[in-house]
């Protein structure tokens, strides 16, 4: 969930935004006006329309009054980004504000960043001359020197107290922006036609370039080498993932709009890749799988060829021992409550310390049974599920899990039935005394359910096994075992219905949030509470985002390169 919830702001615009108009000729990339050496580059097609669609959003005003912004706006990071901002104020004479973008938003425009620590940057947009000279850039040129590259003058001020620098220059039909003079002297004699490196030129830029498929409405180029060494992108990479990252040279992500969805199509390339399986036929094992996801399942994900110890664990913490997992570290000392002194209560009388005590929820699975099940029967893909459902009093919320495993030959059902058993055997029995698995018929559909304090359920269809905390998700999975196969082929898919489980998701965080944030008195802060982060922060970018029916990624790997596609289903 947090990975679908924490999305790019960016997005949002998309998200509502008009189809584009049909293509056109292909026109020549702008990377081949950049200066080399940039570590992010970002290319429209319009940026002049996603800028409108951004500000005549309704998301945009929502989001400018959740709590999520109010939480981001005193972030480390928005300080800096005002920091910058205001330097950037200090050098042209006026704030690089919304009005500032809008005057300077042309058609076909990018932006290159060189650093992200300076955010020093080159911006290059397509805009009549006319428009141009209507900037507020333009109006304010009367402050700034004036100096010249490959005959074509250009403007520049640098600030004395911060010696931020801004410079700019028109040429025809284009306007080039810079906090560096060198990239914009550089860009001059570029379009000038003078021969000299470029980041087009660059060989991880244009081998992914190369690789990739045609740009889309927005194209993101992300050097992931020269990322990885910034230190302020390992400071604010929100993912965390940047060990992950080092195997990788470059990305290329691009955006496609439509009414009814976004696309996003993400392309990582490998420093040093494996043999190349990209002329193998693509494996069937997860569109197989995929079959079993029940239209009313709130998320899930599946995985081709999962080990075992990934089925364990999976099973461990969703379906037969479901817990939190490790908390995140913390940098923080753990807090000291003191009471007045109590060694003890009139209740511990009671306690025996000469017997072992009973094992509850927190006890130890013991899986040595289900680990020979999965050696003589490998898992060749594995499927999790689970959805939102509210209690019979519509108070509570809980969730119910299941997970499907294929392999290639059919289950043995009394062998998955005795290593389940045999796992959960020590949790809520003496020696596995009292508890049986109960044979059930529903809809022609045969499955088991365990007669003990847990309501597991299980049901083999040939070559699947499905494990459930509840009958409800197994026959759910059941009833789908001779629809067609899913149309996705790789190692990894998942899926969040979005519209489906925002509010029960948010009422249950509420529930969960709320009683523990008023025991530690944050509620009695001046001027109010920091937002809860799941049930307040969180949940007013959902609503900001209400328009997201669904999202959903595939992962193929073909050694050399990764390719993810992410879909964002927009409702009406």
């Amino acid at each position: 969930m947090k990975r679908i919830l924490v999305s790019l702001l960016s997005c949002v615009a998309f998200a509502l935004a008009v189809a584009p108009q049909g293509p056109g000729p292909a026109p020549k990339p702008m990377s081949g006006l950049m200066p080399p050496g940039a570590m992010l580059y970002l290319e429209a097609k319009d940026f002049k329309s996603l800028l409108n669609d951004w500000n005549n959003s309704k998301a945009k005003q929502l989001w400018l009054k959740s709590d999520n912004y109010e939480v981001f706006s005193r972030s480390r990071l928005f300080i800096k980004l005002q920091q910058a901002q205001g330097e950037f104020a200090a050098a042209a004479g006026f704030p690089p504000d919304m009005s500032f973008l809008d005057s300077v938003a042309g058609g076909r425009s990018a932006l290159a960043i060189y650093d992200i620590g300076h955010l020093h940057f080159l911006y290059i947009t397509a805009m009549p001359a006319a428009g141009a000279m209507e900037s507020v850039l333009w109006k304010a040129r009367e402050r700034f020197g004036t100096r010249q590259a490959a005959g074509i003058t250009y403007f520049v001020h640098t600030d004395e107290a911060n010696h931020r620098v801004v410079t700019f220059a028109t040429a025809n039909d284009y306007l080039f922006v810079a906090t560096r003079e060198d990239l914009l002297a550089a860009a001059l004699e570029l379009y000038s036609g003078h021969t000299g490196p470029s980041l087009g030129r660059e060989k991880w830029f244009a081998d992914a370039s190369q690789a990739a498929a045609e740009p889309g409405d927005l194209r993101l180029a992300l050097d992931l080498q020269a990322l990885a060494r910034s230190p302020h992108f390992r400071s604010y990479w929100i993912e965390r993932n940047v060990a992950e990252l080092k195997q990788y040279e470059a990305e290329i992500a691009d955006l496609h709009r439509s009414p009814s969805e976004i696309r996003e199509d993400r392309v990582l390339f490998r420093m040093n890749p494996p043999e190349s399986n990209s002329a193998a036929p693509p494996d069937e094992n997860l569109s197989e799988i995929l079959r079993f996801v029940p239209d009313e399942a709130g998320l899930y994900r599946a995985w081709e060829n999962p080990s075992a110890e990934q089925v364990l664990a999976l099973l461990t913490q969703k379906i037969l021992l479901p817990r939190p997992g490790p908390a995140p570290a913390s940098n923080l000392a753990p807090s000291v409550t003191l009471g007045e002194g109590e060694a003890g209560g009139q209740g511990d009388f009671e306690t025996h310390i000469d017997e072992a005590p009973v094992l509850g929820a927190g006890g130890t699975l013991q899986t040595e049974a289900l680990r020979e099940l999965f050696e003589v029967s490998p898992p060749t893909a594995l499927l999790h599920f689970e959805s939102t459902r509210a209690a019979a009093d519509s108070v509570l919320v809980g969730t119910e899990s299941a997970v499907v495993l294929s392999a290639s030959k059919d289950w043995d059902g009394d062998a998955a039935r005795a290593a389940v058993q045999s796992a959960v055997a020590g949790l809520w029995t003496t020696s596995g005394l009292g508890a049986k698995w109960v044979r059930h018929e529903q809809g022609g559909k045969i499955y088991f359910e365990l007669d003990g304090l847990s309501r597991l359920s299980i049901a083999t269809s040939g070559h699947f096994l499905i494990i459930a905390t509840r009958p409800e998700p197994l026959l759910e999975a059941l009833a789908r075992a001779s629809a067609p196969a899913a149309s996705e082929t790789g190692i990894y898919a998942a899926g969040f219905r979005h519209a489906r489980e925002r509010e029960q998701l948010v009422k249950m965080l509420r529930l969960v949030e709320t009683p523990a944030a008023m025991r530690l008195a944050a509620f009695s802060a001046p001027g109010g509470h920091e937002p809860l982060f799941f049930s307040e922060n969180l949940a007013s970018l959902s609503r900001a985002l209400r328009q997201v029916d669904s999202e959903s990624i595939v992962v193929k790997d073909a050694g050399g390169r990764v390719d993810q596609t992410v879909r964002y289903k927009l409702s009406p």
